[in-house]
């Protein structure tokens, strides 16, 4: 009987590099029986999207015949892979807050891996809701979602409430149907990752038993950077635009790469989007939860789950020195991007009308051949 160790994340806790991690070392994993398959609705390296993947028909009944077939070909991708291999791992962070969307996931998945036998393992690491969250705002500032509210609008209207953050209750709902021994919880903090490195992906390396072995390499996975400084403002303004937001997010990328040359010659302070006594209350709510968490899966006594210290930081705000300069920064990353675009352009139509123009020659070529003849 083979394993499917099915990761769901959560949301920013290095899902990026782990995914990357097992994408990148298919011949190192094999030797030691593991495999990270390409699935056939693969997204960003996420090959577990197929459990929740949701058609955009518009029709409802091929809607859902489509959501179907979808599963019904990830799941007979599995049962071929299962005989070739031992372990399978999974990746899908969407999972933790969407699987209530799908009827009865958890009972529906492990009886569908059964029938091709195979067992469920599911590993789930845990960020301190206060860091989470503000990562949450920050990716969707950055990404597709293109928040334009603030953080205190964010925080006060619970935009985030889609997002589970009372962790006990979560955990309890899937431990209700896979059972607690088959369910892994990790911490995301560097002073709580196993493994010889103590990194995330040595961490996530010794819950699969996985050895550092000299050909399997951890370096250089792909990140998932934040924006910091004055981008997250700039960014969130100009995702409030209304012609923006009906375009593609193409400001993304340059606002990156402006945000990657401040941190590269210029030192960024760290900061809160917290004022110290709100983080504090915020934390207070899911005091409770934590314990309970640190005490039944983790069967740590003193009730502990987050060991690292709550700092006080400097609020965030905008800073008026370099406004200018990442502004500047910002707007030549844009034209350099969309100069790079046109000359791509202008190579494709140079390219095509040649080539038309030896066709045309080519058909010209035989036309007279045929008359002379």
């Amino acid at each position: 009987m083979a394993t499917i160790y099915l990761c769901i994340g959560t949301m920013k806790t290095g899902t990026t590099a782990l995914q990357s991690f097992m994408r990148n070392n298919p011949g190192p994993l094999k030797n030691q029986g593991f495999c990270y398959p390409f699935m056939d609705v693969d997204v960003n390296n996420r090959n577990g999207h197929f459990l929740i993947y949701q058609s955009q028909q518009n029709d409802p009944q091929k809607k859902e015949q489509e959501n179907i077939q979808v599963r019904q070909a990830g799941f007979a991708k599995l049962q071929g892979l299962s005989k070739k291999y031992q372990n399978i791992v999974l990746s899908e962070e969407l999972i933790w807050h969407h699987f209530e969307k799908h009827k009865d996931f958890w009972p529906n998945l492990v009886e569908d891996l059964k029938k091709i036998d195979c067992q469920l393992k599911v590993i789930v690491y845990l960020r301190r809701q206060d860091q989470l969250i503000q990562s949450l705002w920050n990716q969707g500032v950055k990404n597709g979602m293109r928040i334009a509210r603030t953080f205190e609008d964010y925080i006060r209207q619970e935009r985030y409430s889609y997002f589970p953050l009372d962790y006990h209750s979560q955990l309890k709902k899937i431990e209700k149907d896979i059972g607690k021994e088959n369910l892994y919880i990790r911490v995301y903090e560097k002073g709580q990752y196993e493994g010889e490195a103590h990194t995330i992906v040595s961490d996530l390396m010794h819950v699969l038993g996985l050895e550092m072995t000299d050909d399997l390499s951890q370096g250089d996975a792909t990140k998932n950077p934040s924006l910091s400084g004055n981008f997250i403002e700039m960014k969130r303004i100009i995702n409030g635009l209304p012609e923006y937001r009906k375009t593609p997010n193409f400001a993304e990328k340059p606002m990156l790469s402006a945000n990657g040359y401040r941190l590269k010659h210029s030192e960024v302070p760290k900061h809160s989007l917290f004022s110290f006594e709100d983080q504090l209350k915020f934390l207070d709510r899911y005091e409770e939860s934590n314990r309970k968490v640190a005490q039944e899966f983790l069967g740590r006594a003193d009730g502990i789950l987050f060991r690292d210290p709550v700092k006080e930081q400097p609020i965030y705000e905008v800073d008026p020195d370099t406004i200018y300069e990442d502004i500047l920064t910002f707007m030549t990353e844009m034209f350099c991007l969309q100069e790079k675009r046109i000359a791509q352009l202008e190579a494709a139509v140079e390219k095509k009308s040649a080539s038309l123009f030896i066709t045309l020659a080519k058909k010209l070529r035989n036309l007279l051949r045929t008359h002379l003849q």
